[in-house]
């Protein structure tokens, strides 16, 4: 029985890849992601491709319209400041930056992101 439902809508799947994508069938690849339907509700994930050098996350998405260039970022960094703990109330150390350190950094999680971090 699968457990979609219960999963939100950004998942790190990085420590679980393999299983994850199980149970799903691939509908469809791009450079890098790929489109994949759950075997037993239907249910439709992006799904980064393995790299054993990035994280990989599976997002629930309710139509393959546009898939292939649906924006994931938001919800990694909401994922990245949650993995995380939080927000301080210092500010970011980047020059002219007023945005609020991501705690255990000395930056925000723009500039957490733009370095390529992902989880």
């Amino acid at each position: 029985m699968c457990n979609c439902r219960e999963q939100s809508e950004l998942i790190d799947i990085t420590d679980n890849y393999a299983a994850f994508c199980n149970n799903l069938d691939k509908l469809d690849e791009e450079y890098f992601v790929l489109l994949m339907q759950c075997k037993e509700c239907k249910q439709l994930y992006r799904i980064d491709a393995w790299d054993k050098l990035q994280t990989q996350h599976a997002r629930k998405i309710f139509s393959e319209e546009n898939w292939k260039t649906l924006d994931s970022e938001h919800l990694i960094k909401e994922l990245m400041i949650k993995s995380r703990e939080g927000l301080t109330q210092n500010k970011c150390m980047w020059a002219n930056c007023s945005k609020k350190q991501v705690k255990s950094s000395a930056f925000c999680i723009d500039h957490i992101y733009s370095s390529g971090a992902r989880s």
